[in-house]
């Protein structure tokens, strides 16, 4: 199915269908798990950036993907792989790192056991430093919605590609595209609430959000990639200026629905589109 909304904006990629299923689509690129560690096959976002680059459908899984950050919050099963350190470690990891305490410690000697570079040693070790230590970041974690649990695939592709309605659809936008998706997507809403700009994990902004936000009433449109790391990791997809804007199935409907009468057919978008 063609997007109206892409063409009005005149997006460089393709947006992405996301949906869940029993059974991977065809063809769909996935990776398989390793006893070594490796960036590739531990962070979901890899099959996003394949997905927008080489415009394939990709998909994961537990069996598939290491993060269990990515599969919890998708509503897959917790992941048959813990990760080092356990939940804790990914505390200390995304705040203020595990060299101060001894089960830190040895989660970087279990990092380090399998196989992790130099660099993933030291960020494990230091931490991010994207919350100020990991009791702000768990009740930040704590305050994020839910969605039900479900079996099988987490899949993405080209919206183009697909005959039946996704759950929700992915942009890749610079600022000024931005402008208009944020536009659009509160066009028809009383209010001034139709897009959110959460911190999370990239994966969450990217999907699971959006997949929580489409259980809402009124359902807002997440913007994504306000991830430090993410963005080094995809720089080459997403250099200086894009970020994604994702949008439940049924607030994209009614921004496609909606174009022809709004700012879109307008002077001043034509003059700068």
């Amino acid at each position: 199915m063609e997007s109206k909304t892409a063409a009005a904006v005149k997006l460089k990629h393709r947006p992405l269908g996301l949906w869940r299923s029993d059974e991977a689509p065809a063809g769909a690129r996935q990776y398989t798990l390793r006893t070594k560690y490796s960036p590739s096959s531990a962070c979901s976002m890899s099959l996003i950036e394949m997905a927008f680059a080489k415009g394939v459908p990709c998909s994961f899984s537990t069996g598939t993907v290491h993060c269990p950050g990515a599969v919890n919050g998708f509503g897959l099963a917790r992941p048959p792989w813990p990760s080092p350190g356990g939940m804790m470690g990914n505390l200390r990891l995304v705040s203020n790192g595990n060299r101060s305490c001894e089960e830190g410690r040895a989660a970087i000697e279990e990092l380090r056991s399998m196989g992790a570079s130099r660099g993933k040693l030291e960020q494990f070790a230091e931490g991010e430093g994207f919350k100020k230590d990991p009791e702000t970041l768990m009740k930040s974690f704590e305050s994020l919605p839910r969605i039900p649990p479900v079996e099988g695939f987490v899949n993405y592709a080209p919206l183009a590609d697909l005959s039946d309605p996704p759950e929700a659809v992915i942009f890749l936008a610079d600022p000024q595209q931005l402008t208009a998706l944020t536009v659009l997507a509160g066009y028809a809403l009383p209010h001034s609430e139709a897009v959110t700009v959460p911190f999370v994990a990239a994966c969450g902004a990217v999907g699971a959000l959006p997949l929580a936000e489409s259980l809402r009433p009124v359902p807002r449109a997440v913007i994504g990639l306000a991830d430090v790391t993410m963005r080094k990791v995809m720089r080459r997809l997403v250099g200086r200026n894009l970020v994604t804007f994702s949008a439940p199935w049924r607030l994209y409907s009614e921004m496609e629905g909606n174009i022809e009468e709004s700012f879109i057919t307008r002077p001043d978008w034509r003059s700068i589109a």
